[in-house]
């Protein structure tokens, strides 16, 4: 049986996303240009124009129109809880007709106060999300600032970091916090924060293990010290006025220091010791391949990593099969989230009792 240091071949180091200091300089620069107000439901109005998506007028902004995204146009079907599905197959064809319907909608749907969030730039203002007027803002630029001081501070290592404009993923280490797995398979403990400013997840930071023989990564469950700020608040009068961001700032400040303790390290640690003896056959990862929606190329990219091919039968440890699975994050043909999703599965996979109930 081959080690667990031996068994992954083709090695490909971790994705090193964006420069740092260009990601907080366009941080910095996007934050001046975004925009928040509070609306009525009934006060947009759906407008055709030259661009794929249509655009929304507020009757009582004096701002101009604001050109709808994907995800803008998602949410405002959802406030008028109308399938999204028809609007997408009906936008390709007649964005008069996409306006139309929801026009319609907003006519005959009950009001609902929401919050706009905006991106004001010449020669086009953009809808950036359509959310409710409880919608709890805790921004990039503050949580950006904030943790990398701290982070700083730990003397922490940036390993990874990526930035959108609506979503962000910082990934350190912690280099105090060291310890071998197996003989010369040394891993070394950190921290990974995500965020969205668009209603697609919460501000998350999770313990973040990094393997250094081949600079894989790999995320520890949600179950696993986690802290999670949901971005939902109270309902606001004035979004100017909104400060409920600050209280969340100091518990992620509490939660990195926690994190960042090296009991939690060693817990981890031990786990991933534990995953070495503990075996899976090739039946098993095929069947979890499927139920993750693992596409045959990355299926065949992760035997490949074992030393193995689809359809031969073998059996490895939960150990190896998680740096395969993590490894395979590393290619730069990844977009962010496909990458995040691959380490988080690697993360499951070695802390999960049983392999059919990974979940993601």
């Amino acid at each position: 049986m081959m080690s667990a240091t031996s068994i992954i071949t083709k090695g490909t180091k971790m994705k090193k996303g964006q420069d740092i200091k260009d990601m907080l300089r366009k941080i910095n620069h996007d934050t001046s240009n975004k925009r928040d107000y509070l609306i009525n439901l009934k006060s947009i109005k759906v407008n055709t124009n030259d661009y794929v998506y249509p655009s929304i007028e507020i009757d009582h902004l004096t701002t101009g129109e604001y050109t709808l995204n994907d995800n803008s146009l998602n949410h405002l079907c959802n406030k008028l809880e109308i399938g999204t599905k028809y609007i997408s197959k009906c936008l390709p064809v007649s964005q008069e007709l996409v306006s139309h319907n929801l026009n319609f909608w907003i006519k005959n749907t009950k009001e609902k106060e929401l919050m706009l969030r905006t991106y004001d730039t010449e020669p086009l203002n953009e809808a950036r999300a359509i959310l409710s007027n409880r919608y709890k803002r805790i921004d990039i630029d503050n949580v950006a600032n904030h943790t990398l001081d701290r982070l700083m501070d730990m003397n922490a290592e940036l390993k990874y970091s990526y930035y959108d404009r609506d979503n962000m993923n910082i990934t350190a280490v912690l280099p105090k916090l060291e310890g071998e797995v197996v003989k010369g398979d040394i891993v070394q403990g950190g921290i990974t924060i995500t965020n969205s400013e668009v209603g697609s997840g919460s501000l998350i930071i999770k313990p973040f293990v990094y393997r250094l023989v081949c600079t894989n990564g790999m995320v520890a469950p949600s179950y696993l010290n986690q802290f999670y700020a949901k971005h939902v608040g109270k309902m606001l009068i004035n979004a100017e006025d909104d400060e409920q961001w600050k209280s969340i700032i100091d518990k992620m400040h509490q939660q990195l220091d926690l994190v960042s303790n090296p009991e939690v390290f060693e817990e981890n640690l031990q786990r991933l010791k534990q995953a070495t003896n503990e075996k899976v056959n090739s039946h098993q990862i095929i069947q979890l391949a499927k139920k993750q929606s693992i596409s045959d190329d990355e299926r065949a990219g992760i035997f490949e990593r074992l030393n193995h091919y689809v359809g031969e039968d073998f059996v490895v440890s939960k150990y190896e099969l998680a740096n395969a699975v993590t490894n395979l994050a590393n290619e730069e043909s990844k977009t962010d989230d496909r990458a995040r999703f691959l380490q988080e599965l690697g993360g499951m996979i070695i802390f999960s009792n049983n392999l059919n109930q990974v979940r993601i």
